[in-house]
C-alpha cells in the first residue's frame, strides 16, 4: 500500500495554480508523473500523490518542475475564476470510477494521436516521393533537350557535309571523269567477277577523288557476298604461294607442318635438391594400438567437480557428517567388521533401548542400505518410526517386514503376528479404526493366547461402537 502525500501547499493567482509537493528521499530520476485535465498523479515509492481538481485546467500550457527535494506543478486555469479548494470531495467509488474515466479517455486520446501522427508520416513520405519524381522528371527533361539539341546540331553538320561533296562530285562529271554502269545482272546480286572488280575500280576512284577534296579518308566496306568472294580469293592466293614456296626449296607439304620448335628443358638446382632429400628421407613407422586405464575419483554429489564451489561442498559435507553423529553413527566411521547389517541390527537395538530412537532409526536404515531382504530391520525400524509418532511410516515398513516374510511357517508366525497387531495399532492411531481392528483379530489367530491383542480388540470396538462413523 503507497503512502498518500498530504504534506503538500499550493497558491493561485487569477490565471495559475501553483502547486509545491515535497520529495523526501527520493531521487528526481525515480518519479512517475500521470496528467490529465482535471487529475494529476506522481508516484514516487513508497508515497503517492493524488489529485482530483476541483475544475479543469490547460494540461498542455502548464508545466511540470522535479527537483532532487520538491515537484512544482504550475497549472494553467481554462477560466479566470478563483478556486475554492483544490480537489473536489469525492466517495472512493467515486474516485475509482473517475479515475477508470480519465484512463480510458487518456488512452483513446494517444490512440488517436498515434493514428493522426501515422497519417502525418504517410502523407509527408507521399508528399516527399512524389517531389522526387518530380526533381527526376525535370532532370530527364532537361538530358533530352540537350541530347535533341546536340542531334539537331550534328545533323545540320552532316547536311552541310553532304551538299559541299555533291557539289564536288558534279564538278568532277563536268572534267570528263568516266562512270561506269553496271549490269542488270550485278544489280540482282549475280556474282561476276568482271561485275565486282568494275565495282571495286568506281569505289577507288570515288574514294580517292573524296580524299583529295576533302582531305578526310572514307572507306567503304563492301557487302557480305562480295566479302565472302574477297576472301575465297585470299586464300587460293596463299595456297598457290605456298605450293610455289615448298617446290623451290624441295619440301613437301607435310614436312613443313612437322617442322615445329623444340621444347627446351629448364634444370633447377633447388629443385633436384629437393627431390634428392626427398628420396633420402625416413619416415617414422605408425604408431602402436594400446589401452589406456582411466579411474575416477569417487564422489558424493552427481554434478561434476568444480574448484569453484569445492569449498562449499566440503562445508556441507562436514555439516551433514556433524547431524549423523548426533542422531547416532556415521557410516563412514564404521570399521570393515562393523559393515553388517546383523551388526546393523543389533546397534539400532541398543540405541532404541537406550531411548535414543534417531539413532536407532539411522542404524536400522543403514542396515537396510546393506541388505534390504532382513525383515527384522524393517519390523524394529516400524516399531521406533512408531515411537516416535511416525505411524504412517510405521505401517509402511510393516507392509514391508510382512512382504519379506514369506512363506509363512511357525517359525516366523510370531514375528509376523507382532507385526500384523503393530499396523493394526497404527491404523487405530491414523483413524482407520474398521480396519484397525480387522488387522487385530488376524493377529489374535495368529498368537491366540496373547492377552494384550485381546485387549487391544477390546478397546478398538468399544471406540468403534462410541464413534461408528470412523472410517
Amino acid at each position: 500500500m503507497p503512502i498518500l502525500v498530504k504534506d503538500f501547499s499550493w497558491i493561485q493567482s487569477n490565471t495559475t495554480i501553483h502547486v509545491r509537493v515535497p520529495l523526501d528521499p527520493v531521487y528526481k530520476e525515480k518519479v512517475d508523473l500521470f496528467t490529465a485535465d482535471c487529475y494529476i498523479k506522481a508516484h514516487f515509492s513508497p508515497f503517492l500523490f493524488e489529485v482530483f481538481l476541483l475544475h479543469d485546467v490547460d494540461i498542455k500550457r502548464s508545466k511540470c518542475i522535479v527537483k532532487d527535494d520538491v515537484i512544482l506543478l504550475d497549472l494553467v486555469k481554462k477560466q479566470d475564476i478563483e478556486w475554492e479548494c483544490l480537489e473536489k470531495t469525492l466517495s472512493k467509488e467515486d474516485k475509482t470510477k473517475k479515475r477508470q474515466e480519465i484512463l480510458e479517455e487518456c488512452q483513446q486520446k494517444a490512440k488517436q494521436e498515434a493514428e493522426d501522427k501515422a497519417i502525418r508520416k504517410s502523407n509527408l513520405d507521399r508528399f516527399t516521393v512524389q517531389k522526387a519524381m518530380d526533381i527526376d522528371t525535370k532532370q530527364h527533361n532537361l538530358m533530352d533537350s540537350r541530347r535533341d539539341e546536340e542531334c539537331k546540331k550534328a545533323m545540320n553538320d552532316l547536311e552541310k557535309w553532304r551538299v559541299g561533296n555533291s557539289v564536288n562530285c558534279e564538278e568532277t562529271d563536268k572534267q570528263g571523269l568516266k562512270t561506269v554502269e553496271l549490269s542488270s545482272k550485278d544489280m540482282h546480286g549475280t556474282h561476276n567477277p568482271l561485275s565486282y572488280n568494275t565495282k571495286i575500280i568506281e569505289n577507288n576512284y570515288v574514294n580517292c577523288y573524296r580524299q583529295k577534296s576533302s582531305g578526310v579518308k572514307i572507306v567503304e566496306l563492301p557487302s557480305s557476298e562480295d566479302e565472302d568472294i574477297t576472301k575465297t580469293n585470299i586464300i587460293k592466293e596463299n595456297l598457290v604461294n605456298v605450293t610455289k614456296s615448298t617446290t623451290k626449296k624441295g619440301q613437301t607439304r607435310k614436312q613443313v607442318e612437322k617442322q615445329k620448335p623444340e621444347k627446351t628443358v629448364v634444370q633447377s638446382e633447388y629443385v633436384e635438391k629437393k627431390k634428392e632429400e626427398a628420396n633420402k628421407r625416413i619416415l617414422p613407422n605408425l604408431r602402436q594400438t594400446g589401452e589406456l586405464e582411466i579411474t575416477h575419483t569417487l564422489r558424493t554429489f552427481p554434478t561434476p567437480s568444480r574448484e569453484s564451489k569445492a569449498q562449499e561442498e566440503e562445508e556441507w559435507l562436514k555439516n551433514i557428517t556433524m547431524a549423523r553423529r548426533a542422531t547416532g553413527f556415521v557410516s563412514e566411521d564404521l570399521r570393515p567388521e562393523e559393515q553388517d547389517p546383523q551388526w546393523c541390527k543389533e546397534k539400532g537395538d541398543e540405541f532404541f533401548r537406550s531411548g535414543n530412537f534417531l539413532g536407532a532409526i539411522s542404524a536400522y536404515t543403514h542396515g537396510i542400505t546393506l541388505s534390504d531382504k532382513l525383515p527384522s530391520l524393517y519390523s524394529n525400524r516400524a516399531a521406533t518410526h512408531f515411537a516416535l509418532g511416525n505411524f504412517s511410516k510405521c505401517a509402511t515398513d510393516c507392509s514391508t517386514a510382512l512382504d519379506l516374510m514369506k512363506p509363512p511357517c511357525e517359525g516366523n508366525r510370531r514375528s509376523r503376528a507382532k507385526c500384523i497387531a503393530r499396523r493394526g495399532a497404527a491404523l487405530a492411531r491414523l483413524g482407520y479404526l474398521n480396519k484397525a481392528i480387522e488387522e487385530m483379530k488376524a493377529a489374535g489367530k495368529l498368537l491366540p493366547e496373547d492377552e494384550t491383542i485381546k485387549k487391544d480388540i477390546f478397546d478398538m470396538e468399544r471406540a468403534w461402537e462410541q464413534n461408528p462413523d470412523s472410517d
